[in-house]
């Protein structure tokens, strides 16, 4: 943990500051998580830590190939997968992925912006009318979001569904 709490402090920084989160982090956090496993559990330890990489890959692949995530974000949470594990992960990713839609309804209504919400709503059930239309450019994620607005960090919703996470595990609480 006393490299996969500042790394995920990092990816949280940078991605509020940059929109970006390093390659090199990311890297970083799926190296040391398959060594500590490794070192602590042997090949299962590997294996645990490989099958969480993928996972948390496989979870959020289809939201890039959407466009609705950017690439950085589904190499994060492959990181995140490295140190937590097949379980862990997946819960981690549907509780990064409530916060962040709980984080951008709180900045629809901050920005009062209702009106573009219902409208960008409604360009994604369209989106979601064919493949075609699902996986190409219309009602990507950059135009949704509009000029001069960003999206959300997703570094941070990320985060704080590990952090929830390794708390239950911590406290012996199962399930989300």
């Amino acid at each position: 943990m006393s490299v996969l709490i500042p790394g995920m402090a990092y990816a949280c920084w940078r991605d509020l500051r940059s929109n970006r989160i390093p390659n090199w982090l990311n890297a970083a956090l799926v190296l040391s998580g398959l060594l500590v496993h490794g070192w602590l559990s042997g090949w299962t330890g590997i294996q645990q830590s490989f099958l969480g990489l993928l996972t948390g890959f496989s979870l959020l692949i289809v939201l890039w190939l959407m466009r609705a995530m950017g690439a950085g974000d589904v190499k994060y949470m492959a990181a995140l997968g490295a140190w937590l594990g097949p379980e862990m992960t997946l819960y981690a990713a549907l509780a990064g992925i409530l916060v962040g839609g709980a984080i951008s309804l709180g900045m629809v209504a901050y920005r009062r912006a209702w009106g573009r919400f219902a409208n960008n709503m409604g360009l994604l059930v369209i989106k979601m009318g064919s493949a075609r239309t699902a996986f190409g450019e219309f009602a990507s994620m950059k135009d949704l979001t509009g000029p001069g607005k960003t999206a959300v960090p997703y570094a941070v919703p990320l985060t704080i569904g590990a952090l929830g996470v390794l708390f239950m595990a911590q406290t012996g609480l199962k399930g989300l």
